[in-house]
């Protein structure tokens, strides 16, 4: 389980980088409370195949999800582990179509199962009650609820699988956005989807893009869009372009180091949620991207800034 301050990083020189943070809320602070937040980052090779992965999970937090920080730090192992067994068995052979169409009938599945069963090895190891009331043996996964977001980056396929709230975000060199998974607009208000639904695979969207000339995919936990003006906003977007825009100025070291301290003044100006980002910097597939420059000892570009609310507590 990671801790909630931790900073990770990894990379094939070929494919790209990754790097993630994740930061316990302002108001998780003030209240005593652990970060529910969770990320993992891993990078190989299957035969002479590149991959990069990544995963972020965010547990509900309230009393009926009592365990819902393991609950997280379960989902993003077992999406890390079910990336990497997809890659061994499809990533040297398909074609783009076929992974695609793999990703998209199999991931899901076999994700949410992983996660069942390590939560239900998990509660038996801790000695937590998770058999639902009316006797049966299925489990009730509900007090480990938790979101996920899962991505891939191979040869020339970048594929992403998302359950409930959370941003995803491509950002081409030449600046423009992609969103593969909007916002689903059939929820209101904080309500989300969960890897602990009885029909949890059935929840699931997942989208694949062209590697193409590369960019850098962004994926956030809520709390971060929450500090701006919501997963759909302008100054969200911003936000994300200018993020993406000092990593091709200034170089991943840049805002690697500077991340987690800006992740802290978002939760405190803003929506006092637990906050993770990672950043996979991925490399053009036809030949490895120019490093950025070091960055500069004067600069003090600022980057875009988040909304001043009074602190809402959403978890």
């Amino acid at each position: 389980m990671h801790p909630s301050r931790q900073f990770l990083c990894s990379g094939d020189p070929g494919l790209g980088w990754a790097f993630g943070s994740s930061r316990t809320g302002a108001s998780h602070l003030r209240s005593d409370r652990p970060c529910e937040d969770a990320f993992a980052l891993w990078s190989g090779t299957s035969g002479a195949i590149p991959c990069i992965a990544a995963a972020i999970a965010d547990g509900h937090g309230d009393f009926r999800h009592d365990q819902s920080r393991a609950g997280a730090a379960l989902a993003v192992h077992a999406a890390i582990d079910e990336l990497v067994s997809f890659h061994r068995i499809h990533g040297e052979t398909a074609s783009r179509v076929i992974l695609r169409s793999e990703f998209r009938a199999d991931f899901p599945r076999r994700a949410t199962r992983r996660w069942r069963e390590a939560v239900l090895g998990d509660a038996q190891r801790r000695q937590i009650d998770i058999l639902p009331q009316d006797g049966s043996r299925s489990g009730d996964f509900s007090r480990y609820g938790t979101t996920l977001i899962a991505a891939m980056v191979l040869a020339d396929t970048i594929l992403i699988g998302q359950i409930g709230d959370g941003d995803v975000v491509l950002v081409r060199p030449d600046g423009t956005l992609d969103t593969p998974i909007p916002a689903d607009t059939t929820l209101m208000g904080a309500e989300t989807r969960s890897l602990s639904s009885r029909d949890a695979h059935l929840l699931w969207r997942t989208a694949t893009l062209d590697r193409g000339a590369g960019g850098v995919l962004i994926a956030a936990t809520d709390g971060v869009s929450d500090s701006f003006d919501g997963s759909e906003g302008e100054e969200f977007r911003k936000f994300i372009t200018s993020l993406a825009a000092r990593i091709r100025d200034f170089g991943i070291e840049s805002v690697a180091g500077s991340l987690s301290g800006w992740l802290d003044r978002y939760s405190e100006l803003a929506s006092g949620d637990d906050m993770t980002m990672v950043f996979v910097c991925i490399n053009p597939s036809a030949g490895t991207c120019e490093p950025g420059p070091d960055p500069a000892p004067e600069d003090n570009r600022q980057i875009a800034e988040p909304r001043q609310d009074t602190l809402s507590g959403v978890w």
